[in-house]
Parts: C-alpha cells; sequence; structure tokens
C-alpha cells in the first residue's frame, strides 16, 4: 500500500496546510478524474470553500 518515496510528516506552518489542502483537492483534477475540485464526491473542498457539510461532516483544521 505504501511506496517508498511517500513518508509522513508534520505540517507546521499555514503555508504548508494551505498548499497540502490545495494538493488535495486539486490531484482529481490533474488526474482528469473530475473536471472541478467539487465534483469529487470524497473532497473537502466543499466545506472548506463553500462551508457545505452536507456531504461529508468534518472538523476545520487550523
Amino acid at each position: 500500500m505504501w511506496q517508498r518515496r511517500f513518508y509522513p510528516f508534520n505540517v507546521y506552518s499555514e503555508k504548508k496546510r494551505l498548499e497540502k489542502l490545495s494538493y488535495m483537492h486539486n490531484n482529481p483534477v490533474q488526474r482528469r478524474l473530475v473536471r472541478e475540485p467539487g465534483e469529487w464526491a470524497w473532497s473537502s473542498w466543499r466545506f472548506y470553500f463553500r462551508q457545505d457539510a452536507s456531504l461529508l461532516e468534518m472538523d476545520r483544521l487550523g
């Protein structure tokens, strides 16, 4: 499941947190699985950018 080039690390800054959120939200778009981040059913994009928790109930980070 885990590949050697991936490793866990702590996110200590707001800049890095936003970078990682952006990556996670845009990855399905980059892979051409959807046209927009909000179309990915398992994305937290709607929660963070539209304050919509109708599909995923979450706690806001940061």
